[in-house]
């Protein structure tokens, strides 16, 4: 399955509209996460065609944000529930995707690093901790400046990398695109105006979708002054989700805990150094060891 995750910079054009439809078809794409759409909720239904079965969207503020999710005909999503906030920034939908339960959703995070927006999207989705998370989206922050963004420019993204850290850490979600590449440069994203290159479009994801996550690549510009990431993953048909154990984002800052997991934490780590490249397998085998001790 291809899922996408694209920022499209507004489709108020019916040229543009029926360019980013048609570009999405030809390239057999599954799911399409869009931000910045800029449209209205009867706008958005605009974006339907027979090659778009189901369409779920947030609208924008007047000529700012929107975000939509696009499912192709065919496609067997079965939603049960959507989540939206009012300013048109983000869409999570609960359901089952070819038979596996998982929360889908699309970001389109402010441009500067926002504390109240990253815990309020944070709360919301800690409430599902049994399903699994699914996010596409434009977090507009790179995740290591000496990494995701090019060396030309002045532009200070201060501690933008934080907005990505937190999400990972706090719901215990992956970098699909910087797990499978470490070390690598690619970009999403040209700031003509400050003349530098970032990767600020990712794919977040539980540790059982990474498991299934098959390639993820970013694609070249196109239409928009984003680059897409597109993601194949395999779903294999179920009704039900082995649960996944997050680490309580109470603990972190626990005077009691702390002082007791770190020695525990630390001698694992260091057992286990030679497993690190493999990071779904040293969390989960992580939790339950320290966890024994306990």
């Amino acid at each position: 399955m291809k899922i996408v995750t694209w920022n499209v910079g507004g489709l108020h054009s019916p040229m543009k509209r029926k360019k980013i439809v048609q570009v999405l078809k030809n390239h057999h794409v599954d799911i399409a996460m869009l931000q910045e759409t800029h449209l209205s909720t009867e706008e958005h239904l605009k974006l339907q065609s027979w090659w778009v079965e189901q369409l779920f969207e947030n609208p924008a503020m007047g000529r700012k944000a929107g975000v939509a999710i696009l499912v192709r005909k065919g496609l067997d999503f079965q939603a049960s529930r959507q989540f939206q906030d009012q300013d048109g920034r983000y869409l999570f939908i609960r359901g089952t995707l070819e038979g596996q339960e998982l929360i889908l959703g699309t970001i389109y995070a402010p441009n500067k690093q926002d504390k109240v927006f990253n815990e309020k999207v944070q709360r919301l989705l800690n409430t599902f901790l049994d399903i699994p998370i699914l996010l596409g989206g434009d977090f507009n922050a790179v995740a290591d400046p000496s990494l995701d963004r090019s060396t030309s420019g002045s532009h200070n993204w201060g501690s933008g990398g934080k907005t990505i850290s937190y999400f990972c850490d706090s719901l215990g979600l992956l970098d699909v695109w910087r797990t499978l590449h470490p070390g690598e440069r690619d970009y999403t994203h040209l700031s003509r105006a400050h003349n530098t290159f970032s990767r600020i479009d990712y794919f977040l994801v539980s540790p059982v979708l990474f498991s299934q996550t098959q390639d993820v690549s970013i694609a070249a510009n196109q239409v928009s002054d984003h680059a897409w990431v597109e993601m194949t993953i395999l779903f294999i048909n179920q009704t039900c989700f082995n649960h996944h154990w997050r680490f309580p984002r109470d603990l972190y800052d626990d005077p009691a805990f702390l002082p007791y997991i770190r020695p525990h934490w630390i001698a694992y780590c260091f057992d286990n150094r030679k497993h690190i490249d493999n990071p779904i397998l040293f969390w989960e085998a992580g939790w339950i060891i320290t966890g024994d001790s306990q």
